[in-house]
């Protein structure tokens, strides 16, 4: 062995750990410096800045137009204490939590993500539309509307401040939709379509809203004359639209592809708007005319009856079956219709496309009422 080989080999080996070492630092800076990046990246997508707004410049702002509550948002729930209550924190100075809106850059509009109990119980007080009941400080004050409350406290009340978190323009619609959602969480769970009406306030959004609010409407899915539930009605009438426009090519429903097409549609213009509105129409009276007491329900061969519950594979066969027809042909043979209806569930292949949510199952059962109707109109 040659003089120094050892010492050589101590040399290299120490010169080899201290590498392999060095790499490992580097990976952990990789990994550090790559959760730092995400970091970096999502709080850029993110745009707010506070303002602090008076109450009675929200007032003019809400009867404006300029700040909205999203058409169909959960209704006002709060009770006449409750106003009262928060009516008395203002009044007092005590401490009350933050409005937030999300910014239209197009209408110039602030929608309320969070906050709408809080806003609706100053701006209906000062309006006149209750009076102070239930509070436990101000006890002197029940029972006095805002006008029977002494100038300087109506004052007082007017110049009240509530701050306002506004996520701005610049973010994302994903981080719009997030933040509406993480600040819900503490009560109900929004549905996904709470969310895409918070979310994408628009003309199309809006026509949906007014579409679904349709009487025969409303009694043809089962909803209540004056409730506005989660929202499904809504979405009925969206989902409509999005698989009258994408029936035929090959996709999978899904929520996300009904929020980019509400997205896109928000952008149309008022003769596409009265189209979309036309078509809904229409189809829904062929329908009604039609099915009449069993539209949108099975029929249940085995008992002779209908099914009173409302089926949403049925409702996309017979509201898209029909556009392909006129209304007077669908007028002349609503009772033929109606009886091959009754036949076709009999058909094993039918009610086990109801059952499924493949584009292969949709295209059947829409064509499998089509082609009925052809048969019985002929």
């Amino acid at each position: 062995m040659r003089p120094g080989t050892d010492s050589q080999r101590i040399l290299q080996k120490s010169m080899m750990e201290g590498i392999l070492m060095q790499g490992k630092d580097q990976g952990k800076e990789t990994a550090s410096e790559a959760i730092q990046n995400d970091w970096e990246a999502l709080r850029s997508d993110i745009r707010t800045h506070a303002m602090d707004f008076n109450i009675e410049s929200l007032a003019r702002l809400f009867n404006q137009g300029e700040l909205v509550i999203p058409a169909f948002a959960r209704p006002m729930v709060w009770s006449q204490v409750q106003k009262s209550q928060f009516i008395e924190s203002l009044l007092l100075d005590l401490p009350i939590p933050s409005l937030f809106f999300s910014e239209n850059p197009e209408t110039y509009q602030y929608s309320v993500l969070d906050g709408a109990q809080r806003l609706h119980a100053a701006i209906s007080y000062l309006q006149g539309e209750y009076t102070l009941k239930g509070l436990t400080d101000l006890i002197s004050a029940n029972e006095t509307c805002f006008e029977g409350l002494p100038i300087r406290m109506q004052m007082h009340l007017r110049m009240s401040t509530m701050r306002a978190v506004i996520i701005s323009s610049a973010s994302s619609t994903h981080v719009q939709t997030e933040v509406f959602s993480r600040l819900n969480t503490g009560g109900t769970a929004l549905t996904t379509q709470e969310l895409r009406n918070a979310t994408h306030q628009g003309p199309f959004n809006t026509l949906t809203v007014e579409l679904s609010r349709l009487p025969d409407f409303r009694k043809a899915i089962g909803a209540g004359a004056n409730s506005t539930g989660n929202l499904r009605d809504a979405e009925l009438v969206l989902r409509y639209f999005v698989l009258s426009e994408e029936m035929n090519r090959d996709f999978a429903i899904s929520q996300r592809m009904f929020t980019e097409f509400l997205r896109r549609k928000n952008e149309s213009t008022s003769s596409e708007l009265e189209k979309y509105q036309t078509s809904f129409v229409k189809s829904l009276e062929k329908c009604l005319n039609a099915f009449e007491g069993e539209v949108f329900r099975r029929w249940r061969p085995e008992s002779g009856k209908v099914d009173p519950r409302f089926s949403v594979p049925l409702y996309d066969a017979q509201m898209l079956a029909v556009t392909e027809f006129s209304r007077d042909l669908i007028f002349r043979h609503a009772n033929e219709i109606r009886l091959g209806m009754h036949r076709l569930f009999s058909s094993g292949e039918f009610t086990n496309s109801l059952k499924a949510t493949t584009p292969h199952s949709l295209n059947y059962r829409v064509s499998s009422v089509m082609e009925m109707i052809e048969s019985v109109a002929r």
